[in-house]
């Protein structure tokens, strides 16, 4: 095997990169909800176990949304089909900021919810199928790091932010860094 197929060019770095921006963001919008159930519940007027139930069908919808939807949607490009539902979840996460009420926000966030796991899913294949197969473990290693660094920066971070301006300004953050990775 020659060098040049062991070694990652700055194209895959830039794609690693950026599926990596786009994992962390993912992950920070699932899992930030739990630190502003608080805020939730009182910019809503409903209780916290009700502002929970966002964690549970966002969950729910994740396992069986995803590999629905991925197996409906495996026959298109790829590429497009990312852009497509990156540009569609950020428009959901402004969705998410904005809802008036209790229903709206829990429908929005179902709906990204299956197009969180489509994405991060995508963001698996693409890395594997776009970089040497011998680095192919390193990729999907720094894409799935990104989602687990949403939990130790991006969660605390939205929280924060979400307990001091309001929790639709945490949607806000997620949908600034969403046009990031897009």
């Amino acid at each position: 095997m020659s060098s040049s197929s062991t070694r990652l060019s700055q194209t895959d770095w830039l794609l690693i990169a950026t599926l990596s921006m786009l994992t962390f963001v993912l992950g920070t919008s699932e899992f930030v909800i739990v630190g502003i159930l608080s805020e939730i519940a009182d910019g809503l007027n409903i209780t916290i176990a009700k502002a929970g139930t966002l964690v549970s069908a966002f969950a729910i919808a994740f396992a069986i949304g995803t590999p629905i939807t991925m197996s409906l949607t495996g026959h298109l490009e790829r590429r497009k089909l990312m852009l497509s539902l990156i540009f569609v979840w950020i428009i959901l996460n402004i969705c998410s900021g904005i809802a008036p009420n209790y229903e709206l926000l829990l429908l929005s966030r179902i709906v990204t919810a299956v197009l969180t796991g489509v994405l991060i899913s995508l963001a698996m294949v693409v890395a594997s199928d776009s970089v040497p197969i011998a680095k192919r473990g390193v990729a999907v290693s720094f894409i799935f790091g990104g989602f687990t660094m949403a939990n130790v920066l991006g969660v605390p971070i939205g929280t924060f932010i979400g307990q001091h301006a309001g929790y639709a300004a945490t949607f806000w953050l997620t949908s600034s860094l969403g046009v990031v990775a897009l």
